[in-house]
This record gives structure tokens, sequence and C-alpha cells, in this order.
């Protein structure tokens, strides 16, 4: 084994910051293709059922019955097309890449503009990198860059769940009066909301700035 990657692991503070910003990218980036999945399915499905064998959600439509009643039917055919419009989107050589796909799909709906897209794009390629190449990501410094992306994925994640309850919740729910709610101001018409997504992410970032108050400003020693 390489002397300079055992002096590396050897280096328990070092050590420490370095995972710690590693697993919060993974379990940050992680979660929010997952949430988003999840929205995307409620988008356009009355219901979604989660196998507990495989994790995965199957789409399904309400039916109703003679009788007034309502039953859950998976819709194989919608569910068809769901997939195609929101997972297949960006293809390369006859592959498809569905995270891409999502976040293009999130996009087109507004969630978020396409310089967001483009800072996801980053984003996906260091998930792939830390994920599948840990042990070389430590023989280096984690630099400043890498930390501001992080945050941009944090920032990106808070503005897109509020849009979400903007654009979706909001006009959906029959709970909630517009006319009850505080508005940030008459330019952007969006009301003044701290949904749980930015609340969750405005304490990882305050943890993210403690962990590594003080640092140098080019890498994270």
């Amino acid at each position: 084994m390489d002397s300079d990657f055992l002096n590396i692991v050897a280096n328990k503070d070092r050590l420490q910051k370095e995972l710690v910003f590693y697993s919060l990218y993974l379990m940050i980036f992680e979660n929010f293709v997952s949430s988003w999945k999840e929205k995307s399915l409620d988008f356009y499905s009355n219901w979604r059922i989660k196998d507990e064998q495989t994790g995965e959600y199957y789409y399904f439509v309400k039916t109703e019955l003679v009788d007034g009643d309502f039953c859950n039917t998976r819709d194989i055919e919608k569910e068809k097309q769901y997939n195609h419009h929101v997972f297949q989107r960006v293809k390369e050589n006859g592959k498809s890449y569905p995270k891409l796909s999502l976040f293009l799909w999130m996009v087109e709906m507004q969630f978020i503009n396409d310089a967001d897209y483009r800072t996801l794009k980053k984003c996906y390629s260091k998930r792939n990198e830390y994920a599948h190449g840990i042990d070389k990501c430590l023989e280096r410094f984690v630099s400043k860059e890498e930390k501001n992306l992080l945050i941009s994925l944090i920032e990106i994640s808070k503005k897109a769940s509020k849009n979400w309850f903007y654009y979706v919740e909001l006009p959906t729910n029959p709970n909630i009066d517009p006319q009850k709610l505080v508005y940030e101001n008459t330019n952007t018409g969006m009301p003044l909301v701290y949904t749980g997504t930015e609340l969750f992410y405005s304490l990882v970032l305050a943890n993210l700035n403690d962990i590594f108050d003080g640092e140098d400003e080019n890498a994270i020693h």
C-alpha cells in the first residue's frame, strides 16, 4: 500500500473531517434525488405504493367504483409513460441517465433553472467520483470548490422545495388559504414559508461551517 496513503489515514483529524464531508455530500445528493423521484411520481399519479422487497414505488390511479367508493389500481401504461417522460430524457450512446433526466424535468416544471441544472450535472459527476473512488479522494485535500459545490447543492434543494410548495402544494391543497399567507414581496409573489427541507439543510450548512471553520481558503486540511 502506498506510504502516502498510509500517512493520510493515520491523520485522525484530517480523516474525520474529510470522511464527514464525503458522507454528507453523498447523503444529501441521494436524498435530493430520492425525494424528487417521489415528488415526480406524486405529481403524475393519484397514489403510489412502495414494494417493501424491492424499494420501488408503483404508479397507481384512483378508480371510482359503481357504488361511489374508490380503489387503487396500478396503471402499467401510464407508469411506462411517466418513466419515459421523466427518466429517459437524457440519453447517450443508447444509455439513459435517469438522474440527469429527472433534473431536466425539474427545469421544465420551473422548480429549478438552467444554471441549477448545470450545477447539478457537476454535483452528479462528483457524486460518482466520491461513491466509486473514495480511496483516491482521500489521497488529496477536499478543495474549496468541492465545498462550494456541496453548498450549491443544498441551496438548490432548498429553492426547489420552496418552489414545489408554491407551484404544487399551495394551489392543490384545500386546507391552505393563500389569503392568510405572508408574502415576501410584491415582485416575486412568493409566500414567506420555511419548508422542512429548507430548515433541515440550514442546520446542515451551519454544522458544515462549524466543522471547517477557519480552514484555508483553498483546501480543507
